[in-house]
């Protein structure tokens, strides 16, 4: 069966453990039906209010869920587990404003580079607890990804395509997305949070099926 691509923007916080279980299970749907996609990631930040040195982890957790952010992380690590995703809650030390990571993901993908970055930053989050709000570790995280080291400096020293990131996130905010994952599909379906393969396997088939009408029903010269 000819693979059929589709366009999916997912909106997401790049230290959003759900975000990091849900691309794996949007993966899994795509590998699962044969699918190709386009895929753009775009900027939304859970935490705005944090300083640029983030926050200690236990601390933020613990002011704002209370008793049960100290486990959290741990139960989370339980399902990515089951998606075979590498996650160390105990490496993880600082919760990190992340208006440098998006800005990151922008220059990214003026060079083609954001999709391998975005699984870079997944792995090196949580897996290996690197610290974000160091702009030398994103810059070596980008550097493995293929870019310059030196634009890397520069451009993260700059504030170049900051107001382009906050504009984009008011955007979906006025549009009343306030979860991440959101992944929307064609530019007409929209999926929130982790959901299992069998969801967007569902949008896929329901978008073929939508296509094909339209092109039995399809005369027009601008067909």
């Amino acid at each position: 069966m000819m693979a059929s691509k589709i366009k999916i923007d997912i909106v997401s916080d790049l230290v959003c453990p759900w975000c990091y279980i849900g691309q794996k299970r949007l993966n899994d749907a795509l590998k699962q039906g044969n699918y190709e996609a386009e895929i753009t990631w775009k900027p939304f930040q859970l935490h705005p209010e944090l300083q640029k040195e983030g926050m200690d982890k236990n601390k933020f957790l613990t002011q704002k869920f209370g008793e049960r952010g100290a486990n959290m992380f741990n139960q989370i690590k339980d399902v990515a587990d089951s998606e075979s995703l590498a996650m160390n809650p105990e490496s993880i030390t600082n919760i990190p404003n992340t208006i440098n990571i998006h800005r990151l993901m922008w220059f990214a993908k003026q060079k083609g580079k954001d999709l391998s970055l975005a699984v870079k930053l997944f792995e090196a989050y949580f897996a290996a607890g690197k610290d974000f709000s160091n702009n030398q570790t994103l810059v070596q995280l980008g550097e493995e990804c293929g870019l310059d080291k030196l634009e890397l400096e520069q451009f993260l020293a700059s504030d170049v395509a900051k107001e382009e990131v906050l504009a984009e996130e008011a955007m979906y905010r006025n549009a009343g997305i306030n979860a991440v994952p959101t992944f929307i599909i064609n530019d007409k379906y929209m999926i929130q949070g982790a959901q299992p393969p069998a969801a967007f396997l569902e949008a896929f088939e329901q978008l073929e099926i939508k296509k094909e009408s339209n092109e039995f029903q399809c005369t027009g010269d601008d067909c």
